[in-house]
């Protein structure tokens, strides 16, 4: 993708449109430059969404603080209007979507499994997860890392995480995929995917309470503060948060890892060459999640009252997201952003929010990431991809990079 300006003549087209997914970063660029406050829209599925958008590093990092532009006003969220009633539940009850000291309160019950102590503990774990796919994987000539490498990993850690047993796996992966997939297929069978994955959510926070286990879904329902524990819907809304923090993010931040790096070869050797170097392998996923990160944007805000931008005027009641995409490639905020630098110190990058919604989950997909790809560079060092880099495509999710596939040659 070129990071050159690209004219808007018409207008600037919607989030996630084909013209936009071409050139991201281009666009990104001419809005910094022209229009760091603009409005647009969004298409999510089957809901079709007038926004506001903030395109500049401080614009956005100011706005994750601002008491003006909560995400749940009044208590829903307006991209969450159009949605089946059970999808907005799990939208509207999650910590994600609550504001002040509702998220506060929530934040504080679902805390003490994301610590940094408890996920290195994991590390273990998913080295050995890794390490076990690469087995399963030995002797096939060209796969498809981003299927068979990359989501296995991040997918089991969160089963295991929610205490999802054998038997109830494959019905909670069908209801995992399908709440990924951008409504792909039909409206109603995408629907009844996700009514099942909230019943089969529901059946386990049953049977935890009636058998407590030693998961995270057990630890939030155990979970106490000042005499206040998490509701039924909360809970729930809480395994729907940690799919997408703790498993979605993950495994494109690690396809888009290799991706990166395999675009970089001088880099690629380096890590290569100091699988023990702890501090430059953390600096490499930062560097990875500010210059090719998975998620680009937030989930929106709404201004309760006008808000005015460099002239221009967002009334109360709109639709805004900040663009971290944007943000993260802002040469006011970072030396050459264009450039990939393992190195790069310091990294304020948003690739993971700020304020009182910083990702509950990052140190989990950067732990992820960071043992993922070393055990896969540490096997096959000569890793290479398998089709032309220009065919690599991504899928059409507004706000996302996130590759249909990674066709590779382990080496």
């Amino acid at each position: 993708m070129t990071s050159s300006t690209t004219p808007m003549t018409e207008g600037i087209p919607a989030i996630g449109s084909p013209e936009f997914a071409a050139d991201p970063q281009g666009h990104y660029a001419w809005l910094r430059e022209h229009a760091p406050i603009a409005q647009t829209k969004i298409d999510y599925g089957p809901v079709s969404q007038p926004i506001w958008v903030l395109a500049r590093y401080e614009d956005c990092r100011a706005m994750l603080t601002d008491p003006r532009l909560p995400r749940s006003p009044g208590g829903g969220s307006a991209l969450a209007a159009g949605l089946p009633e059970h999808v907005r539940m799990v939208s509207e009850e999650s910590l994600i979507m609550k504001d002040g000291t509702q998220h506060k309160r929530l934040r504080a019950l679902v805390a003490k499994p994301f610590t940094p102590k408890v996920i290195e503990r994991l590390g273990e774990r998913v080295r050995a997860l890794a390490t076990h796919r690469l087995d399963a994987l030995a002797g096939q000539d060209v796969l498809d890392l981003r299927q068979e490498y990359a989501l296995p990993i991040p997918f089991t850690v969160i089963a295991d995480m929610v205490g999802v047993g054998e038997a109830d796996r494959a019905r909670f992966q069908l209801g995992v995929t399908a709440m990924l997939s951008n409504f792909e297929g039909t409206r109603q069978d995408w629907d009844a995917k996700i009514r099942d994955l909230t019943e089969l959510v529901r059946e386990l926070v049953a049977r935890k309470r009636a058998e407590p286990a030693d998961d995270i879904l057990t630890g939030l329902i155990q979970a106490e503060e000042d005499g206040d524990r998490l509701s039924e819907d909360e809970l729930v809304a809480m395994v729907f948060t940690l799919i997408v923090a703790g498993y979605e993010t993950t495994f494109n931040l690690i396809t888009n890892a290799v991706v990166t790096l395999l675009d970089h070869p001088d880099d690629l050797a380096r890590l290569r060459e100091a699988p023990e170097d702890t501090a430059l392998w953390r600096s490499a996923v930062d560097e990875v999640v500010r210059f090719a990160g998975p998620v680009g944007g937030t989930k929106p805000a709404t201004s309760v009252e006008d808000i005015t931008w460099y002239g221009q005027t967002v009334p109360a009641g709109a639709t805004v997201i900040p663009l971290l995409g944007s943000a993260n490639r802002d040469p006011a905020a970072f030396d050459e952003p264009d450039r990939f630098d393992i190195t790069r110190t310091p990294n304020h990058h948003l690739g993971f929010g700020h304020g009182p919604h910083f990702c509950l989950g990052s140190n989990l997909a950067r732990m992820e990431a960071r043992v993922a790809v070393q055990v896969l560079l540490a096997r096959h060092p000569a890793i290479s991809l398998a089709v032309p880099r220009d065919e690599l495509a991504f899928e059409p999710m507004p706000l996302w990079t996130r590759y249909r596939q990674l066709p590779v040659r382990l080496g």
